[in-house]
C-alpha cells in the first residue's frame, strides 16, 4: 500500500499512511452500515457457493450430531457439535465447509448459525467503529521547547562502493571458473572455489621449507632441457 511513497522522507510517508488509513475507516464504516445482512458480504457469498457445491454429497448419521459425508471420490467425518470436519477447512477457518453444509441441511439447521461470530455484520462494525480523528497542519502544532533533532553523521568511505554481496567462508565462488567453463576444483580438498595454491586446508601436512622446494622444482621441470656445448 506505501509503494507510492517509499522514496519520501520519514514524515511525508507516515502523513501519507494517516491519511490513507483515515478515508479507509470512514468508508468501510459507512459501507458496513448500509449493508442489511447479518453476516458480511463477502463470507454470505461464500457460503452461498458452498450451498451449491455440497449437492453432490450424502449423509449418514452416526449420532445425534455426527455424520459421515460421502460422494465417490470423497469421505469425511463432520462434528455438528465441536463444529469440526476431517478435511480441516471448517477448522481453520470458522467457515462451514461442504461436508458440514450438507450435515447442517440433514440436521435441519441453517448454515448461517454456524458462522465464527468474527464473520457478522456487528463484529464488522465494532472493527472500525473507532476512526482516526483529523489532525491540524505543521503551523499550529504545539512546541516542547527541545532542540531540534539534526540528521546523523553518516561516513562515507573511500573508493567506490561494492556492488555484490558479502559471501560467506564456507560458500563457493559461483564467478569463479576456470577455463572449460567449469568451477575451480581445488587439487588438495577436492572442494570448489580455490585451486591448490590458494587451499588452507593442511591436508599433505608439509612445512613452509618444502613448500618452496615443491614449488621451485616445478619451476624448474617445467622449462626446456639446457644444453651444453663441449669444448674442443
Amino acid at each position: 500500500m506505501i509503494v507510492k511513497t517509499r522514496d519520501k522522507s520519514i514524515l511525508s510517508m507516515l502523513e501519507w499512511i494517516r491519511v490513507r488509513l483515515m478515508s479507509r475507516l470512514y468508508i468501510k464504516k459507512t459501507g458496513i452500515e448500509k449493508y442489511g445482512g447479518n453476516l458480511c458480504p463477502s463470507i454470505q457469498k461464500k457460503l452461498e457457493q458452498l450451498k451449491l457445491e455440497c449437492k453432490g454429497f450424502c449423509t449418514i448419521p452416526f449420532g445425534r450430531f455426527v455424520y459421515e459425508v460421502d460422494n465417490e471420490r470423497e469421505r469425511h467425518v463432520v462434528d455438528l457439535v465441536n463444529r469440526t470436519c476431517s478435511c480441516r477447512v471448517w477448522d481453520l477457518t470458522g467457515i462451514p465447509c461442504k461436508h458440514g453444509v450438507v450435515a447442517i441441511f440433514v440436521n435441519r439447521e441453517k448454515p448461517e448459525d454456524y458462522i465464527h461470530p468474527c464473520y457478522y455484520k456487528n463484529a464488522y462494525v465494532e472493527t472500525y467503529k473507532t476512526p482516526i480523528p483529523p489532525m491540524p497542519g505543521q503551523s499550529e502544532w504545539m512546541s516542547s521547547g527541545q532542540p531540534k533533532p539534526v540528521a546523523p553523521t553518516v561516513y562515507k568511505p573511500p573508493g567506490r562502493p561494492s556492488m555484490k554481496r558479502k559471501r560467506d567462508a564456507n560458500e563457493p565462488n559461483p564467478y569463479k571458473v576456470s577455463r572449460g567453463n567449469r568451477p575451480v576444483r581445488c587439487g588438495r580438498c577436492q572442494q570448489e572455489g580455490h585451486n591448490a595454491r590458494g587451499c588452507k586446508a593442511n591436508v599433505t601436512g608439509e612445512t613452509a621449507w618444502e613448500k618452496r622446494q615443491r614449488l621451485q622444482k616445478g619451476k624448474s621441470g617445467s622449462g626446456r632441457p639446457s644444453t651444453h656445448r663441449q669444448g674442443s
